[in-house]
Formats: C-alpha cells, sequence, structure tokens
C-alpha cells in the first residue's frame, strides 16, 4: 500500500381542485396548497432553487459592483483558514503556521510546528488544528495536544467537540483509500472508518468525506463552483493574474486569491 499525499421526498403541493378550463401547465403553476389547505414549504430556496445555491446567489447579489482591493502577499502559503468570529487569518508556511489579525496592523504570529502543514482550521472555541506529522491542536499560541499515530493529510471539518481529519493511501488492485478518523478535543480517536474512494472522486482534493455524524461539524472547504462564482461577481485590478478564489472570511470581507504571484490577501471595497 503506497501513501498518497494530495498538494470537496421533494416536498411538491398536491393540487386537488383545478380550475375548470385551465390548461394543464397553468394549473401546475397555480398549484400551491395541499390538501388540508396549508400552503406547503418547499425545501428550495427562491424559485425553486436549491437552498445552497440560492444562498451563493444572495451572496453573489450582495457583492456585484464590489472591487476587491490591497492585495497582500503571504508569503509562502499552503492551507489557509480565517477564525469563524473574528478577523484572524492563519496560513500554513513550510513547517510553522503564520497568523495575522485582520482589522490592524500588528505583524505576524509565528507558530514553529516543527514538520511540514498540510492542513489547518479554526474551531469554535478559537483553538487551531494543525494537521502536520500528526494533526495537532494548538490553544493560545501553544501546543496543546497531538493524535500520536494518526496519519492524516487534510482537515475535513472541526466543532467545539473535536476535529475530523483524513489520510489517503492506494492500494493494488483496490484504488484509492480513504481512512477518516474523528478526534476529540484532547486529540484522542474516537471512532475511525476506512473505505474506499467513490468512482466519482478523482483526487483527494475534491473528495468531501464520509458523512460527518455530528450536524455540529462542518466542512472546512468552500465548493469550487461556489468560489468561482463570488470571484465572477466581483472586479479586480488589470493585470491580478488572479487564477481562482482559494477562501473567503465569513463575513466576505477579506478574500484569499491564487495567482501569479502566489496566494495573496484582499480586501472587498463594497460599492
Amino acid at each position: 500500500m503506497t501513501h498518497f499525499l494530495p498538494h470537496r421526498a421533494d416536498a411538491r403541493a398536491s393540487c386537488l381542485h383545478v380550475v375548470a378550463g385551465c390548461v394543464l401547465a397553468a394549473a401546475l403553476a397555480a398549484c400551491t396548497a395541499s390538501g388540508n389547505g396549508e400552503r406547503a414549504v418547499p425545501q428550495s430556496g427562491p424559485a425553486g432553487v436549491p437552498v445552497q445555491q440560492a444562498d451563493t446567489q444572495q451572496a453573489v447579489g450582495q457583492q456585484a459592483g464590489a472591487q476587491l482591493v490591497d492585495p497582500r502577499p503571504l508569503q509562502g502559503a499552503g492551507a489557509v483558514a480565517f477564525h469563524p468570529a473574528q478577523p484572524t487569518l492563519a496560513w500554513a508556511a513550510g513547517e510553522e503556521v503564520r497568523l495575522r489579525a485582520l482589522d490592524r496592523d500588528a505583524g505576524q504570529t509565528r507558530l514553529p510546528v516543527g514538520s511540514w502543514v498540510s492542513d489547518l482550521g479554526f474551531s469554535p472555541d478559537d483553538a487551531l488544528w494543525v494537521i502536520a506529522d500528526v494533526p495537532q491542536l494548538w490553544r493560545d499560541g501553544a501546543w496543546a495536544c497531538s493524535a500520536q499515530g494518526v496519519e492524516a493529510d487534510r482537515l475535513l471539518a472541526v466543532d467545539d467537540a473535536g476535529a475530523v481529519v483524513a489520510a489517503y493511501s492506494h492500494s493494488d488492485g483496490v484504488g484509492m483509500l480513504r481512512r477518516q478518523v474523528w478526534l476529540d478535543r484532547q486529540c484522542a480517536v474516537v471512532e475511525e472508518r476506512i473505505e474506499r474512494l467513490p468512482a466519482n472522486v478523482t483526487d483527494a482534493h475534491s473528495d468531501r468525506g464520509a458523512p460527518l455524524g455530528r450536524a455540529s461539524l462542518q466542512p472546512l472547504r468552500p465548493d469550487p463552483d461556489d468560489l468561482a462564482a463570488r470571484l465572477a461577481s466581483v472586479g479586480l485590478p488589470a493585470g491580478a493574474g488572479v487564477k481562482q478564489a482559494v477562501l473567503v472570511s465569513p463575513d466576505r470581507r477579506w478574500w484569499v486569491l491564487d495567482g501569479a504571484q502566489g496566494r495573496t490577501l484582499w480586501r472587498l471595497d463594497p460599492p
């Protein structure tokens, strides 16, 4: 086995009464009442758009006419993560993690992890999960614990109770395998699962992982189509050389973009 390192009942109202003389298409379009006379609540966004797509369209609409300005290089940046509630950015830079407060010019804080950092992400309680030689948890700028014996390439999700990580390998005759591990706040293994990657997943980067279980566990990486739609809705200076959006802060004010100059931090200037 060779280890592989990666560099994400439709509720339809039934119409019981059709007005005589209406054509079928009009009757279906007007059909909104259920059999008990109450209006059915569709599990979709406006005009039948799925909820996730509707949220993306709303965000795009809010950003229309806005410009991305003030690019700042993120030297050596690999994986990046925004704090869920504070204007703080963390990024992997070789064998260390760098943090920057975005609301003030306070320089950078460096965390010497000591081995190559492949992924990272903030938990809601301000801790920072780091995927290095093993998964690590950092609190207040200091190492808190490590999941010894757990190999991981990616950080899939976090919440207040812990994190979900994944490692990938290739087995002859089987194909790509995923080992997904649930960790608690003390970096102890709670559960693990080894599965073959679905046929429609071509690489580890595009793998969304097995079902996370807890509703509080939310995936850290946004859908690439969502990012592309958001980037297309904002303006960029001529010659910016941007290839793609990597991550957008929860308040949509800060963007990390990938381009000819590597990864850069941009600020959204509203219209």
